[in-house]
């Protein structure tokens, strides 16, 4: 499953800013449908800040579509994803790749996003744009592992 990079290559955290989960009810039920999900170690949701933040076990696989189709049913949308990945950084014909294990993500050229070394492994925090193929990721921190 994770032959390129060791298993510790992976999303490690998604952070989730939502619309909708105000109410006890629906940060239960869908606690407990994360916790169902394959991977998901921890979930915390604060109903306050309409946050959810699931954490995620060795070997993990990150699956933006499930989370949403968790959320569906309780009118729960996700206004943005913020995720922890370890992996490293290829480039090739001008666009940087992070591998994190058996994901590939496109790192997002912007020009408040700190410099990404290239063939090394590193720590990335980033905003997840989940509707693009492959999903791509705005860097906001960045750290050498």
């Amino acid at each position: 499953m994770c032959a390129a990079l060791p298993c510790s290559a992976q999303v490690e955290k998604v952070a989730m800013k939502t619309t909708g989960i105000s109410c006890g009810m629906c940060a239960g039920i869908s606690e407990l449908y994360f916790r169902m999900m394959p991977g998901v170690d921890k979930v915390k949701i604060s109903l306050r800040s309409e946050a959810i933040m699931l954490t995620y076990k060795p070997g993990a696989t990150l699956d933006t579509q499930a989370i949403r189709k968790v959320l569906d049913p309780l009118r729960v949308g996700v206004v943005q994803f913020q995720v922890g990945v370890r992996g490293e950084v290829h480039e090739a014909a001008g666009k940087r790749t992070l591998t994190a294990g058996p994901e590939r993500f496109i790192l997002v050229d912007a020009i408040d996003s700190p410099d990404v070394p290239v063939g090394v492994r590193v720590r990335i925090e980033g905003i997840l744009y989940d509707r693009k193929s492959p999903m791509e990721i705005k860097v906001l921190k960045v750290a050498q592992r």
